[in-house]
């Protein structure tokens, strides 16, 4: 019996290290990880970006317009629907990580007027990705991630998407999806 367990554990033991091994042949001898990329105007966005990096481990890295948007949510909502209705993107700094030392991109952003922010957008028309897992955050203005990214990046694959949905802006913003249902999205990244 104890041979038994003794095959076994090393059974274990060797496919665990082929599987890194393999991991790491495949990335030209680099072990990728997981990168969370966000962009958050008052912070929504931004808490569950921040609970998916500490769940998962991952990076993260905020997406910043060159010129920031005001504070005031009025001036805000003015400025960004005019940019979503006017198909305006929002050019962006240039981010702080590579996003070649990733596997897994998983990109936070909230609807703004049933579409992509500005500067979301213009991350996506210029980076190239070949797949990436979404979620979205909104106040009751829902988002169809696969019609805005195939109109936005044709050639990126979304590999899943999670909506998650907040009470309005106009009052201080609660989140309305049990966070049970968020935390279990989150083991399946």
């Amino acid at each position: 019996m104890k041979n038994s367990l003794a095959s076994r554990l090393f059974l274990v033991y060797f496919k665990k290290i082929l599987c890194y091994h393999n991991q790491y042949l495949s990335c030209g001898g680099i072990v990728l990880g997981k990168l969370v990329l966000y962009f958050s105007k008052f912070g929504n966005t931004e808490s569950i970006a921040r609970r998916i990096a500490e769940k998962t481990g991952a990076d993260i890295c905020k997406i910043e317009p060159i010129e920031p948007y005001p504070e005031n949510l009025q001036e805000v909502m003015e400025i960004g629907r005019n940019e979503t209705d006017n198909e305006t993107m929002r050019p962006i700094k240039q981010l702080e990580v590579d996003l070649s030392k990733y596997d897994k991109v998983i990109l936070g952003m909230p609807t703004w007027w049933y579409h992509t922010p500005p500067c979301v957008e213009s991350f996506l028309k210029n980076a190239a990705l070949e797949k990436i897992t979404v979620f979205v955050t909104n106040s009751g203005i829902p988002l169809n991630v696969d019609d805005e990214m195939k109109r936005i990046s044709p050639n990126t694959y979304v590999e899943s998407s999670e909506i998650i949905e907040f009470t309005p802006l106009v009052e201080p913003s609660r989140l309305v999806t049990p966070l049970e249902e968020i935390d279990a999205w989150i083991e399946t990244l």
